[in-house]
């Protein structure tokens, strides 16, 4: 169970976090389409900022999960996959 919880805790705060991003640029669109249109730098106006930023924190997870898995779950499904192992060789 412990690997379970593992792999869900730290995910349901980081999806948390990229939904939540995604949610305000759908909102801000739609409620303040004037404050979405405004100019930052050139061509950037805050509705390309916002969905760079999306596509960032959606590519920073992604790499994020994978060193997690690699560093936390990866250990404790090594140790499932030994005690199984050690189960089997006893019967």
């Amino acid at each position: 169970m412990r690997l379970g919880a593992a792999s869900r805790r730290p995910v349901f705060t980081v999806t948390g976090a990229v939904v939540s991003l995604y949610l305000l640029d759908a909102l801000l669109a739609g409620a303040a389409p004037g404050l979405m249109a405004m100019h930052l730098a050139g061509p950037l106006n805050v509705a390309l900022a916002l969905n760079l930023l999306q596509y960032g924190t959606s590519a920073w997870a992604v790499w994020w999960y994978a060193r997690y898995g690699r560093r936390v779950l990866d250990p404790q499904a090594a140790q499932v996959r030994a005690w199984l192992g050690e189960e089997e060789d006893t019967r």
